[in-house]
């Protein structure tokens, strides 16, 4: 099998980690002969994961991109598979649409959103009405945008959760330190952890740190630490922008405790990373969380928004009664195995009934 990789829209760093993690397993199996990425002019070649070719091409408009010059790379590759992580596909029948973000779904302006976007998000999914029947396969990452998927957009979907690697660590907790695991946009809603945080008792807090991570853009931190300057509880608050993902899992590792408070996620991948390294785990009760929680048997939730309980729950786990924390990760969430999925995935869509 030969696949194409729309490496074209992998621009945030959950976007760089499935392509990484996809290719890079599609590369060690025997199943696929060849693995290409489609990078446009500027991509740095470094991201390209190794056993992958790269087949650089002019940057155009998207709709070109999708329509024209896209699937000219793929007949010239040979390809059996288009991969399309941004699910907007050419129409094509080699096509597989892949579902990994809500805001596919978004229907209108948001709040502080810029209408350009919306625009733009609209007519992806104008010509996403029209490719995808035309589609192989979408694939959804979590239950929730399964749904979303089906009801929404007339194509063939399975479920295929993303893979987690966190190679060989496991959490020790051996610094005194609670993390929160921050990102890009307020929907991460870090603020709701340091507000529990200074609700839990001085001396429940003594000689410990918060720290907030991977909080972005720089705007975002300096809110930030005005809320916990506020709050009076600055000095023993720390909040930092984003880190390599080896650094992000040292740091989760070495916890005392990983909470995740985001208010809206498709997947979730902090959250199946620290439930992976078998860290003690305290996230937001949303749709993704919940799925990823029952399926490894561990972590513990709390209301979205809901400081008190979430600081009863911190307190409590500082004490020392503590969220189950879940054995080594089982091979089924590694990449190797996901890759494998998609593969049938592929070969069942492609087998005629």
């Amino acid at each position: 099998m030969r696949i194409l990789f729309d490496a074209r829209s992998v621009r945030t760093p959950s976007g760089l980690y499935v392509f990484q993690g996809l290719a890079t397993a599609w590369c060690d199996n025997p199943r696929v002969s060849r693995v290409y990425a489609a990078i446009p002019d500027g991509f740095e070649a470094a991201r390209v994961p190794r056993g992958v070719e790269p087949v650089r091409h002019e940057s155009a408009s998207w709709l070109r991109h999708v329509g024209t010059v896209l699937p000219r790379i793929a007949d010239r590759v040979q390809a059996d598979i288009i991969f399309s992580p941004n699910a907007s596909p050419p129409r094509d029948e080699r096509s597989v649409l892949f579902f990994q973000d809500l805001f596919h779904f978004r229907p209108r302006v948001s709040k502080g959103e810029r209408v350009r976007g919306w625009v733009g998000r609209t007519t992806r999914a104008s010509w996403r009405a029209v490719a995808a029947p035309a589609a192989l396969l979408g694939v959804a990452v979590s239950t929730e945008v399964l749904s979303h998927v089906r009801r929404r957009v007339r194509v063939r979907s399975v479920l295929i959760p993303n893979g987690v690697d966190v190679h060989d660590l496991r959490w020790v907790g051996d610094q005194p330190e609670v993390v929160i695991m921050g990102g890009i946009g307020s929907r991460k809603d870090e603020g709701v952890g340091i507000r529990a945080w200074a609700r839990i008792p001085a001396r429940a807090r003594a000689g410990l740190r918060l720290h907030v991570i991977g909080v972005e853009p720089a705007m975002r931190r300096a809110t930030l630490g005005s809320l916990a300057a506020s709050l009076d509880v600055a000095e023993s608050t720390t909040i930092s922008g984003q880190v390599d993902r080896d650094a992000f899992l040292e740091i989760v590792a070495r916890s005392r405790l990983a909470v995740s408070c985001s208010r809206l996620e498709a997947f979730g991948l902090p959250v199946a990373e620290a439930l992976a390294l078998g860290a003690p785990l305290i996230c937001s009760d949303i749709p993704a969380h919940r799925e990823l929680m029952r399926r490894a048997g561990a972590g513990a939730a709390f209301a979205p928004h809901d400081t008190v309980d979430l600081s009863r729950r911190i307190a409590s786990a500082l004490e020392g009664t503590g969220p189950l924390r879940m054995a080594p990760a089982p091979q089924a969430w590694t990449w190797r195995a996901r890759a494998n999925e998609h593969l049938d995935a592929y070969q069942a869509a492609r087998t005629p009934n």
